[in-house]
């Protein structure tokens, strides 16, 4: 596909320039569609005064956008991601957007399960080993029984194939 692009762009004309990188953003668009990463299709905003890690709220022009906490994300480190991704799979699921502490289990669980099986595997380890730690600060705002959403995040990640142990 690269020595397309390139020859897209090497034998255009001036004036076909003008047509070539929106014409190439669309392609990229495209393969990324159809490959096994994915892209975040959301808007995500810091707000170093939220009270959680992270959350989604509806937006206007994308959607979805996801509110995370920068400083606590930095605290953290790997295991923001997941967050990030639980709040987005809120709205990936079709779920009524709400405040994270009003979801009911059933929805908190099937959001975790979505971003075990299809999130980035040390996020999930990460965030696992964070909800298992008795020494994490207990001022995070973490929703439900820490220990017991650890063992559903690993059970739906080792499901599909997607939990992997950091060495």
């Amino acid at each position: 596909m690269i020595k397309g692009i390139i020859f897209l762009s090497k034998y255009s004309t001036s004036s076909g320039r003008i047509l070539i990188w929106p014409m190439l953003f669309f392609v990229l668009l495209l393969s990324s569609l159809f490959s096994e990463n994915t892209i975040a299709l959301y808007w995500e905003i810091t707000d170093t005064r939220l009270p959680y890690i992270a959350r989604v709220r509806a937006d206007p022009n994308w959607g979805a956008a996801v509110i995370y906490n920068p400083e606590t994300c930095k605290e953290i480190g790997a295991a923001c991601g997941f967050f990030k991704e639980h709040a987005h799979a809120h709205a990936h699921l079709n779920h009524i957007l709400l405040p994270p502490e009003a979801y009911p289990t059933i929805l908190e669980d099937q959001a975790d399960c979505w971003v075990a099986k299809n999130g980035r595997p040390h996020e999930v380890y990460a965030v696992v080993q964070l909800l298992l730690d008795k020494d994490r600060n207990p001022e995070l705002n973490i929703t439900g029984d820490p220990a017991q959403r650890a063992e559903k995040i690993r059970a739906c990640a080792k499901q599909a194939g997607n939990w992997a142990e950091e060495k």
